[in-house]
């Protein structure tokens, strides 16, 4: 990975603003478009990703189909879902300062994956403690 910045932290800011009012990635990704800023879909899905940005509550899809150790395929590629005990893997390797490729060799991913689910994870508990709050 290049490391190549796509958008600036203002584009960022603008496109985690509309996803959270409930625009769809491609919505998003027109918006630059329409400003000369080419960006992909994909782009924008791992911008919002990685900044915690997501859907309302009521515009968010279940996924209740997608079960832990789950083998799907997106998009041509095959994917495995995370299981619990990978997610308890991952978060202790982190915790303990071990580094992206680090922990995607141990658990057999690839570092994006790793990268995109602790990212999952970290929103997901920033809801919970929302929740509690």
């Amino acid at each position: 990975m290049s490391g190549k910045r796509i958008l600036t932290d203002e584009q960022v800011a603008t496109a985690c603003e509309m996803r959270e009012a409930g625009k769809t990635l491609q919505q998003i990704a027109n918006h630059f478009a329409t400003r000369g800023v080419k960006v992909t879909v994909g782009s924008i899905e791992w911008v919002c990703l990685t900044h915690g940005a997501d859907l309302p509550e009521d515009r968010r899809r279940p996924h209740y189909a997608l079960r832990p150790g789950m083998v799907i395929s997106r998009g041509g590629h095959v994917m495995r879902t995370f299981t619990a005990d990978e997610d308890q893997q991952l978060l202790t390797m982190e915790q303990r300062g071990d580094g992206i490729a680090d922990i995607a060799r141990s658990l057999g991913r690839k570092s994006n994956s790793v990268r995109g689910r602790l990212a999952t994870l970290a929103r997901k508990q920033s809801r919970i403690e929302e929740m509690v709050a």
